[in-house]
């Protein structure tokens, strides 16, 4: 089991008691869209997808106060008490007026997990908290969404100035109008998120694929739960990185409190709030860097990378924020190498003095104990009447 999958288990279940549905508001009879309730329930301890990714610890870097991130959704809500103060005007693109406001709530939302300032008493802070949020408003519901106006909403938010767009709705098709917009924010250096959610009128009969997830260039977020597995199939997109999409704390259009909700794409602020820390903290790098970033440093799966339902793994935003990575400074990863061994041979040693003296100990000895032999023959010659060589008897 990962890291990611043992604090997540611990985590799991924590700090949603009393909150709220997100959306649970149908559309009457007649058609007519139903805004969601003010929020009233506070949670006041931090989220488990909060303290799981532990953004606050990349804090005392960035907190992402340099970068504008496009919402492209249902709007955003500057009444959100969490809010208050990082919400831009933003666009509706079907009627070119503002978009700061929202009767679903899924932009805000989302916003609120990328974005929501610290307040007192309260759990939940965003993962960028001192970013600015550009609404652009694509669709009232994000159930329903035309592709040509998700395109239009994207390239509204590049010339907005956004340098991260969050697209947290999907389409079944790709029009040339929705392609031509995610190469317009590649041009323009902008790092476009978009969830691998499949929205409900995404069907089998359309071959699976969500859009602009499934396009080149397109940071594909997968969802997962509390417990590190896919909250969703997806709709056929190859993720890129996942992040928690499932028991999620966080803000309502109106109202003090919070609200949870789960699927719906709302994963993407996470990896959008990383990837405005990063950009805020590390100006210099590109997008497709910025991609390389967040999939380098995620907490990987076991097995063979990308895995087909959580890509690289997790996003971390402190990793993603902190670490060196080599290539960035144009050098290759450094590869362990064996260290040579060197191999000392002594100098034979001058041993002819201890030869010298061992030679002369052998004579002496040997002259020693040829003395001794000498005169126990000549003793033993006595003892039996010898007498010297040339000298006869009578």
């Amino acid at each position: 089991m990962s890291a990611v999958r043992r604090l997540a288990a611990m985590l799991a279940g924590t700090a949603l008691a009393g909150a709220p549905l997100l959306g649970g508001t149908p559309a009457s009879a007649a058609g007519e869209q139903k805004c969601a309730a003010p929020a009233r329930t506070v949670v006041r301890d931090a989220p488990w997808a909060q303290r799981a990714l532990g953004p606050d610890r990349a804090w005392v870097l960035t907190r992402g106060g340099g970068l504008v991130v496009g919402v492209v959704d249902t709007g955003v809500s500057a009444a959100s008490p969490a809010l208050a103060g990082a919400v831009l005007p933003g666009r509706d693109v079907a009627t070119n007026r503002a978009a700061n406001t929202d009767c679903r709530g899924h932009g805000t939302f989302v916003a609120g997990l990328l974005a929501a300032r610290p307040m007192d008493g309260r759990g939940l802070v965003g993962i960028a908290p001192a970013a600015r949020v550009l609404p652009i408003r694509v669709s009232p519901d994000e159930k329903q969404v035309d592709a040509g106006r998700l395109a239009a909403g994207i390239r509204a938010a590049v010339d907005g100035g956004a340098r991260v767009v969050a697209v947290a709705v999907g389409v079944a098709t790709a029009p040339p109008a929705l392609r031509a917009a995610v190469t317009h924010a590649h041009d323009r250096d902008v790092v476009v998120v978009a969830s691998t959610d499949a929205p409900d009128a995404i069907s089998s009969d359309s071959g699976g694929s969500v859009f602009p997830a499934d396009l080149p260039g397109v940071i594909a977020v997968a969802s997962i739960q509390s417990d590190g597995r896919p909250a969703s199939s997806g709709a056929g997109a190859s993720p890129a990185i996942a992040a928690p999409g499932a028991g999620l704390v966080s803000v309502a259009p109106q109202g003090n409190g919070n609200v949870t909700a789960s699927g719906g794409g709302v994963a993407v602020a996470f990896v959008a709030g990383a990837a405005a820390l990063v950009r805020d903290y590390r100006p210099t790098l590109k997008a497709d860097e910025v991609l390389h970033r967040l999939e380098a440093t995620a907490d990987h799966p076991t097995g063979r990378l990308p895995d087909p339902q959580l890509g690289y793994g997790m996003v971390d935003p402190v990793a993603a924020v902190t670490t060196a990575l080599p290539e960035e400074s144009g050098e290759a990863a450094p590869k362990p190498q064996a260290r040579p061994v060197k191999i000392v041979i002594p100098a034979p040693k001058d041993r002819s003095g201890e030869h010298l003296a061992l030679v002369a100990s052998a004579a002496v000895a040997g002259a020693a104990a040829l003395g001794g032999l000498v005169v126990a023959t000549v003793r033993r010659g006595r003892q039996r009447g010898w007498r010297p060589g040339g000298a006869e008897g009578g």
